[in-house]
Parts: C-alpha cells; sequence; structure tokens
C-alpha cells in the first residue's frame, strides 16, 4: 500500500511539471500528434556510389528528423524515398518533408534519402532499368547505415519501414523482394552493377537491411514473381486507378507518351492479386478511383491537403497497426495463437514453441544494430558464445506468418 501510494505522488508531480512530455511518452504515441517541435538534421552523408554512365563515386545524403523532446531510448524509424522518374525528385520534395514531419510528431523518428540520379540526356531503355536498381541498392544501404548508427539516433531495428513515391515505391519494392537470381539482364551489362547490397561504405556491409514493412504510393515491379512467401514482409499499397505513368494494374509505363524506352511493369493492383493468390492476408490495397499518378501533389510540387492527408491517415494506421509494440513491454515471454518465445531474460538456451498445427521453418536471432548472430530452423536455440545484451528473435512459421520478439541474454 505504501508503495503504490508514492507511485501515484509520482505519477501526479510528473503529470503537473511535464505534462507535454508525459503526453508524448505515455499519450497515444504513433496514433496521433503528440510532439509539437522537430528538430531536422540535415545532409547526414550515409554512402557513396557510381552514378551511370560515371566512374567516381558520389556521396548520397539523408536529412533525419526527431521529437525534439522525446525520451525514448529506441523509436521506430520510417524512411522515405521520393519520386520523378530517377531523372528528378529530391529528398526535400514538399511530400517527403511533410511525411517526415508528421510521423515526427506522432513520435517516430524518420530519414528523408537521396538515390542516384539519371542525367535526362542518358536516359534510354537500358538505363531505366540500371537506375531503377541503383535506386534500390541505396535504400539498401540507408537501412544499414541507419542501423549501423542505431544507438546514436535512438532507433528500434526492429521497427524499420519504408515509404516511396513512384520511382522511391518502385526502389523500395525492388529492395525488400529482387534476389540476386532475379535480377534485370540490363543490371549485369559491363559495368555489373552487383548485389543488391553492394553499395555503400564498406564498414555496414555486414548489418542487415530487414524491414518491417513497407508503404508503396503508385509503385511497382517488372514482375510480380518476385515476391515470394519466403520474403514478405507487410505492404499497404495506394494508387490512382487512371494512373498512365506507372500502371494500377499492369502495362507499359508513361503509356500516354507513346514511349518506347519505358518498361512494363505490374502496378499495385496486379500485385495485390499476386497477394492474395499466394494466400498472404497481411497487406493492404487502397484503390483511388479515377485518380491519376502522384494525385496528392500538383505540377509545382505543392501538396493537394485533402489527398495528402488521405494518403496520410492510410499510411499512419498501417503502421501503427503493425509496429512490434509488445518489444519495449518488458513481459516475460510473447505469446499469440501462434507463436510462444520463452524464456526471457534467457542465457543457455532458448525454446520457440508454434501451435496449431504449424512448425517453426526458420529461427534468426539479431543484434541491435541488425546484424544476424545466430540463424537455425528448429527449436531449441542454444546460445553458447552469444555475448550478454538484447536481440530480436525473428520467427517465421511454416505457413508464412512472422513474428518478431526482443529477448535479453545474461
Amino acid at each position: 500500500m505504501y508503495n503504490m501510494r508514492l507511485y501515484s505522488i509520482f505519477w501526479t508531480v510528473l503529470c503537473l511539471l511535464f505534462p507535454g512530455i508525459l503526453l508524448a511518452q505515455w499519450g497515444n504515441r504513433y496514433a496521433d500528434p503528440v510532439f509539437e517541435s522537430i528538430l531536422t538534421t540535415s545532409g547526414i552523408p550515409f554512402s557513396s556510389a557510381v552514378k551511370e554512365g560515371q566512374t567516381s563515386p558520389t556521396t548520397l545524403y539523408l536529412d533525419f528528423y526527431e521529437p525534439s523532446e522525446d525520451t525514448l531510448s529506441a523509436r521506430p524509424l520510417v524512411i522515405t524515398v521520393f519520386g520523378g522518374a530517377y531523372v528528378t525528385g529530391s529528398r526535400d520534395w514538399s511530400d517527403m518533408v511533410e511525411y517526415c514531419t508528421r510521423f515526427a510528431e506522432h513520435g517516430y523518428v524518420a530519414a528523408s534519402i537521396d538515390y542516384r540520379l539519371l542525367p535526362i540526356t542518358s536516359l534510354n531503355s537500358s538505363t531505366i532499368i540500371r537506375s531503377a536498381y541503383m535506386a534500390a541498392q541505396d535504400v539498401n544501404s540507408a537501412i544499414r547505415f541507419l542501423k549501423a548508427h542505431c544507438n546514436e539516433y535512438r532507433i528500434d531495428t526492429s521497427n524499420i519501414f519504408l515509404l516511396g513515391n513512384s520511382a522511391g515505391s518502385i526502389a523500395i519494392l525492388n529492395e525488400i523482394f529482387m534476389s540476386n537470381e532475379e535480377r534485370p539482364s540490363q543490371t549485369f551489362v559491363s559495368p555489373d552493377l552487383g548485389p543488391m547490397n553492394s553499395c555503400g561504405y564498406d564498414e555496414y556491409a555486414g548489418f542487415s537491411s530487414k524491414v518491417a514493412g513497407a508503404v508503396s504510393q503508385w509503385g511497382g515491379v517488372l514482375d510480380v514473381e518476385v515476391i515470394d512467401l519466403d520474403e514478405y514482409v507487410p505492404l499497404c499499397l495506394i494508387h490512382g486507378t487512371e494512373d498512365n505513368a506507372v500502371p494500377y494494374d499492369s502495362g507499359f509505363c508513361y503509356s500516354n507518351l507513346s514511349l518506347s524506352i519505358f518498361p512494363y511493369m505490374y502496378g499495385s493492383h496486379a500485385i495485390a492479386n499476386h497477394l492474395s493468390d499466394l494466400g498472404i492476408e497481411d497487406y493492404e490495397f487502397h484503390p483511388f478511383e479515377g485518380e491519376e499518378h502522384c494525385f496528392y501533389i500538383t505540377a509545382f510540387t505543392n501538396l493537394i491537403e485533402d489527398k495528402f492527408d488521405a494518403c496520410f491517415h492510410i499510411a499512419r494506421d498501417f503502421l501503427y497497426n503493425h509496429l512490434d509494440t509488445h518489444l519495449t513491454t518488458g513481459v516475460s515471454h510473447y505469446e499469440t495463437d501462434n507463436v510462444k518465445i520463452y524464456p526471457n531474460p534467457a542465457s543457455d538456451v532458448l525454446f520457440v514453441e508454434v501451435k496449431g498445427g504449424e512448425r517453426v521453418a526458420n529461427i534468426t536471432l539479431c543484434d541491435m544494430q541488425g546484424r544476424i548472430v545466430k540463424e537455425c530452423d528448429a527449436s531449441p536455440v542454444f546460445l553458447d558464445r552469444l555475448p550478454s545484451g538484447v536481440y530480436a528473435v525473428h520467427v517465421k512459421t511454416s505457413d508464412g506468418r512472422k513474428f518478431i520478439q526482443k529477448v535479453v541474454v545474461k
């Protein structure tokens, strides 16, 4: 009783002295804007890579947005990737700035990133494909860089999401789903562009590029078959039904221009159908009837407020529903209808149990920088020689479901 009285007094004093901070830390964070002041750090170099047609590397930068009065030690991250057909665009375009600012107001941290652009004089059917792949490599580099610096930027590496616009959406879909065997033939032409994770600074090569989910706005893929169960992460697909730049279903990009240099692609409607055919239920598809490409912004990059609001609310709710909020609860084990992981803390061995007739297909342990430290295909997981610390346990079940839990190794 005495301890409860002290707790009540302590809570009352905090509420009186620091109402704004407490609202942010303990209020409806992530669902509503709870921060008013946002701190932006611009021009952080995250990668160096060679552009198409050049021989010397170009430095790529990101801008980092965070709540200025935040006290959490690990925050979910949203990485935004601008559009512009790989020949134009910028990390400080109005929609990227607005997305990052709003997510920071909701308690996330956000990063708007560069990627390598193609000189318009070099535009042809081959260089477009190569530039799309380069952009995906640059997204990959940004993820690894931010995981490497997760302590500095206070990032929860189990809660990293991607959000793209047009070419940026194509880049993030390629980054997530395209294996080296699925690379377009154009990427092997000299100079060979290499695997997805072959760009960026060498010191970040060992970090994982895994993410928790992605929001694709009017994006697409060259072949829906690149998306399979083994590498699937939850997707939120937003697309206008009258899009001529990136097809709503399938067709040639910029079909209204009658130019033969743009590739045939499969848009959000075709991707959603493919996900349904695979039996995947954890995705969202939001068609906007009668809308064209990038419908929330004018040709002069001014936002159309009501249309941008609609897209932001979709993205916000999707991320909120996919946050692994249990990771910070400190419970002794994590249990759903399917998976139980215990004990936590653990010392010598970790057990993973699957219910309902399913089985464990894969168990991966990552450190807080995203580096894979142990991987196996069955329980138990023996933790011998593993340094003490906090780890993320990624579990994939036989029916394709995925679960993540943080565990403490003593």
